[in-house]
């Protein structure tokens, strides 16, 4: 048996019986060290094998308890989506998400495509040594994105009240009167939020139209997943982060932009249809994180 094939054929049993059956994080490199062969030849095998990489998806992690809540909350809302078909389209799910000076840090799946012999070693800041962010705020009821609107870094309860109080009814001007009167606002179990001064003004704006972890509609813990603005988030930074960020004003500019492509390719108009998907995935994997793609 020629040499080649003979290290071929054992990689090949390795993968198939032993490393990558019995442990699906089995680096390539550990293979083609023990067999003393190129990682190309383990890839390879792997490709014939039909076997493909795929990369972790970052998730809050689960409490106890926390799947079954995740699955109530979402049959309840696949009910009140049977009763009456206007009710998803009513409820203003919000959210707030930090765009920073380092952007994508992650560099594996971002290239720049060039001519084969031409290496053009583009190069890209990731460590600076005066950094910036902002906190962004965003909503989304049917198919209306609202804002961005730019939040202080260290929200608390007082400034979300502001917030809540003074900034939000300009804001919400764009949603027609008629969903206004009805809007069920939605906000997660970020602190600043479950302050006792907000919940009150939640209570009398929506009175027993509020979701959240002490609204009169609970919201589940730990559960970023289950609302379109998770949705907006990866598509604005996916926008944002295309280029560079140079400065402050570079970066508060890009997000208006990526807000208002979005606004105007009118994306959001999925907005019902992703609620209902994201919730029959969550009951169907019993409360637990799924996966699901933008």
């Amino acid at each position: 048996m020629p040499h080649t094939v003979y290290y071929y054929y054992y990689i090949y049993i390795y993968i198939n019986f032993d490393s990558f059956e019995a442990d699906p994080t089995t680096s390539i490199r550990t293979i083609a060290h023990k067999f003393n062969v190129s990682i190309w030849k383990v890839w390879s095998v792997l490709n014939a094998e039909g076997k493909y990489p795929f990369h972790y998806t970052s998730v809050q992690a689960l409490e106890e308890g926390d799947p079954q809540r995740r699955t109530l909350f979402c049959r309840f809302l696949l009910n009140a989506d049977m009763e009456g078909r206007l009710f998803l389209q009513r409820i203003l799910w919000t959210d707030e998400s930090k765009f920073s000076h380092e952007g994508i840090t992650n560099f594996h799946n971002l290239h720049y495509w060039s001519e084969a012999a031409e290496n053009p070693h583009v190069k890209r800041q990731t460590s600076f040594q005066r950094k910036f962010s902002v906190n962004v705020w965003a909503g989304v009821i049917g198919k209306t994105l609202i804002g961005p609107y730019y939040l202080p870094d260290n929200l608390n309860g007082y400034n979300y009240l502001v917030f809540l109080k003074n900034i939000m009814p300009d804001i919400l001007d764009e949603v027609p009167l008629n969903v206004r009167n009805q809007i069920i606002f939605q906000n997660d179990g970020c602190p600043a939020h479950q302050r006792l001064t907000v919940r009150n003004f939640l209570n009398e704006q929506f009175p027993n139209r509020w979701i959240g972890r002490s609204g009169p509609i609970l919201w589940p813990p730990r559960s970023p997943d289950l609302t379109p603005v998770d949705y907006v988030w990866g598509c604005m930074k996916d926008l944002v982060y295309a280029e560079e960020i140079r400065d402050k004003n570079h970066l508060l500019r890009k997000i208006e932009e990526a807000a208002t492509k979005m606004k105007q390719e009118m994306k959001l108009g999925i907005t019902t249809s992703e609620i209902r998907r994201r919730a029959r995935f969550c009951i169907r994997h019993n409360g637990s994180h799924f996966e699901h793609q933008r």
